[in-house]
């Protein structure tokens, strides 16, 4: 290739470069308004959350609800040994 076609060569990498920087910058300009929206209503979704739960942070909260959780696994097992014996009490046809 004479040095005419490597500068032409290097100055269509170049163009493709800038081409290619400037299409990045456009998708990262788009994305910065969109990443801030969605920030924003994750923080207020967390806000409301704790709030309706009556806490302060995250962690209390799913402290809270391991042991609604273990109440529920309590009252079932209750029910089950409670149907158990009713049904070991009775003849059932």
């Amino acid at each position: 290739m004479d040095v005419v076609g490597v500068v032409w060569k290097k100055r269509r990498n170049k163009m493709n470069s800038t081409e290619r920087l400037l299409e990045i910058k456009k998708q990262i300009d788009e994305a910065v308004p969109k990443q801030s929206e969605i920030t924003g209503k994750i923080k207020s979704e967390e806000e409301r959350t704790l709030d309706q739960f009556g806490v302060k942070e995250i962690p209390e909260m799913e402290d809270m609800l391991k042991d609604i959780g273990d109440k529920i696994d309590d009252q079932e097992n209750e029910f089950k040994n409670d149907m158990k014996k009713l049904e070991d009490s009775y003849e059932w046809d």
